[in-house]
């Protein structure tokens, strides 16, 4: 999955794709390295980050998810916790629903239930006070399994994400990264996304986003083999090309 914020205030990348024709052209860029979907978000969720309206985000989406499907069907994943943007983009052409709030908003597991659309669902809650971070992952994704069965969503439709940066200390977001069959229920797939975020800069000592893509690569590779289903990228050549080599030489 690859990154295309369309955002002025992104952690790593702000500012650098907000008009369309350069979005569009990133986008380009993405299908050309090898993404397989593009993940096209429209609010930052950097620490401290300020919430713009869902009308504000949906100005900064709609237009990119058209420009991209005027030339291309390559799946699309809309980043967002609104359910207005969510439903925008879906009849813009978007494929999947990627809440990093799980859900957790009033209205948006009725969208994802009225247009089948697969939804993968962050674990952004803060960890419940004596309870690990494992057993407090494994009780959110039962909770939001129920909702989902509630609302007749398909199991074949939900994904889950641990929230690597989102609510969590350092020793968690390592333990997360460190063993992702400890953040698995049952056989529901895993998309991790640790792409630039602080847990990299805290394990190479890098303050500049844009210098962890090497980090970031490794890390999600160490994912990749302990069975993760999916990785988030901002460095989609970088990933696609480590896993191009990786597999070819296993397969010696």
């Amino acid at each position: 999955m690859g990154i295309l914020n369309v955002t002025p205030d992104s952690f790593s990348d702000g500012g650098d794709y907000t008009d369309v024709e350069i979005a569009v052209k990133h986008a380009k860029e993405m299908i050309e390295d090898g993404v397989d979907i593009i993940d096209i978000g429209g609010q930052s969720t950097r620490p401290g980050y300020v919430e713009i309206s869902f009308d504000e985000e949906m100005k900064r989406v709609v237009p990119v998810i058209q420009a991209i499907r005027a030339f291309s069907d390559i799946p699309i994943s809309i980043d967002t916790y609104f359910p207005e943007v969510a439903k925008a983009a879906l009849e813009a052409g978007a494929d999947i629903v990627n809440d990093v709030k799980g859900m957790d908003v009033s209205g948006m597991v009725e969208v994802v239930a009225k247009y089948q659309a697969p939804i993968i669902i962050m674990h952004s809650r803060p960890r419940q006070e004596g309870v690990s971070i494992f057993d407090d992952l494994a009780q959110f994704y039962q909770e939001k399994i129920a909702l989902c069965q509630a609302h007749n969503i398909s199991k074949e439709n939900i994904c889950f994400d641990p929230g690597i940066g989102f609510h969590k200390s350092m020793e968690d977001n390592e333990l997360i990264l460190s063993f992702p069959e400890k953040c698995r229920y049952e056989d529901y797939p895993l998309l991790y996304g640790v792409s630039r975020k602080r847990t990299i800069a805290h394990l190479i000592n890098e303050d500049k986003p844009k210098e962890r893509d090497f980090g970031s690569v490794a890390a999600s590779l160490y994912s990749l083999e302990k069975g993760v289903e999916m990785v988030r990228v901002h460095n989609v050549k970088g990933m696609s090309d480590t896993l191009a080599v990786w597999n070819k030489l296993k397969m010696n």
